[in-house]
């Protein structure tokens, strides 16, 4: 082998050495070190579902798709490295779902914190009741079925986008703010604690006691609003 020629191998070794190097650590990163839980339940014969989220600690995104793929709920949980996800579904006409993240008493340190991101069939109509106990929450509900929201939720701030074709929505909140969307054209009736007032409140809205109420042509939608320390805001979308 002449010197050229071992030149060139001993370049392009330490070439493919520092790209091995550099591309190591990039790939460890993508790399989750804690576990996923693949979300997927079918709609089976439902014409209906309860759909319970018990989020604990972590961020929840809950969000419509259109309806017809045969799934009911489908979506990944990032449990964090601190959690593990239990789940239980009841097949039939009114569909049940409980999923729940579990955190041990004395858990590891959390690195990543947990990420729910689900997906719910937009034309199935529903009951969705969401817990969190730490943890932000958006659920995006325009364009599905949901027809009674209940959300308890402990410390985070949280954002709700209420579906155009009506709904009875229970929202309360200990630590944080609160952001709910409403239709435009929906008629609303909203019901808040005795001394509470909202920090926005959107054009066409009217101070009544025990809340606010606006007149439209759209759906009804029944808002109750329990809310701790931070802002409490009524927006429109």
């Amino acid at each position: 082998m002449n010197t050229t020629t071992r030149t060139i191998l001993g370049t392009s070794l330490l070439t493919l050495a520092l790209l091995a190097a550099v591309a190591a650590p990039a790939a460890a990163s993508a790399q989750p070190d804690h576990p996923f839980g693949f979300v997927e339940v079918a709609r089976g014969d439902a014409t209906s579902a309860d759909v319970v989220l018990d989020v604990d600690i972590g961020r929840l995104e809950l969000r419509g798709q259109p309806g017809g793929d045969g799934r009911a709920l489908v979506g990944v949980v990032d449990v964090g490295d601190a959690q593990r996800l239990e789940r239980s579904v009841a097949p039939g006409a009114r569909l049940g779902v409980a999923l729940q993240g579990r955190t041990p008493l004395r858990p590891r340190i959390v690195r990543d914190g947990p990420h729910w991101d689900l997906n719910l069939a937009a034309d199935l109509p529903a009951a969705v009741t969401v817990r969190s106990r730490v943890g932000e929450t958006l659920l995006d509900l325009r364009g599905t079925s949901v027809g009674r929201l209940e959300l308890d939720a402990g410390i985070g701030d949280h954002e709700v986008y209420l579906p155009e074709g009506g709904a009875v929505a229970r929202l309360s909140t200990r630590l944080g703010d609160l952001d709910v969307f409403v239709p435009r054209t929906a008629i609303v009736r909203v019901n808040l604690p005795a001394g509470r007032e909202l920090d926005a409140v959107p054009e066409g809205f009217v101070r009544v006691p025990g809340g606010y109420t606006r007149a439209g042509n759209g759906a009804t939608i029944e808002l109750t609003l329990a809310a701790g320390p931070g802002a409490l805001r009524l927006r429109t979308y």
